[in-house]
């Protein structure tokens, strides 16, 4: 090989790394844009059903036969640095629900009503005489996930018939 070629193999390989890391970098790039938008869009998932029950339950504040004063969402509770988040929470003279709320409910949901049960306690101790009731809603909950939600006590929400509200009063013909 001569000098010559040796020096167009090395500037061609130079060229074809530039051209693989500007590659990598693009990827890179579309690879970060398409977990953002990922990210977005379930957390607007998780908008649209937290609004859905929320609106279900103030227009109808009863679960398990228990009527409920008041109905909350985005309920944010404790320190800074160990705040949570409840979903829903419905509240009476003695009862209470901490509903968490899922667009498609998993086992391991079950655990986090659990566990958001026991910080609603604890960063809420004027209501250690009520009674807590744990509920998982979700928009799609499995037969499982619902059935090992019940045998823990908890109760289970899940959209069913009667979905539309017709806000009709301006509606007009054209």
């Amino acid at each position: 090989m001569t000098d010559q070629e040796l020096k167009d193999l090395v500037a061609s390989l130079v060229v074809t790394q530039a051209n693989t890391q500007a590659e990598v970098a693009e990827t890179s790039r579309v690879i970060k844009e398409v977990g953002r938008r990922m990210g977005a869009m379930a957390s607007n998932q998780g908008d649209v059903a937290e609004e859905f029950f929320y609106n279900t339950l103030f227009d109808k504040p009863e679960v398990g036969g228990i009527r409920f004063d008041r109905v909350l969402k985005n309920i944010v509770g404790g320190k800074p640095g160990k705040q949570a988040e409840f979903d829903v929470v419905m509240h009476d003279g003695s009862s209470m629900a901490v509903i968490e709320v899922k667009y498609k409910a998993h086992l391991n949901d079950i655990e986090q009503v659990q566990r958001q049960m026991q910080r609603y306690r604890d960063m809420f101790p004027e209501y250690k005489d009520y009674k807590l009731y744990g509920g998982l809603a979700g928009f799609s909950v499995p037969d499982d996930v619902a059935a090992s939600a019940r045998e823990q006590g908890l109760f289970v929400l899940k959209r069913k018939g009667d979905l539309v509200e017709a806000q009709t009063e301006t509606m007009r013909a054209f």
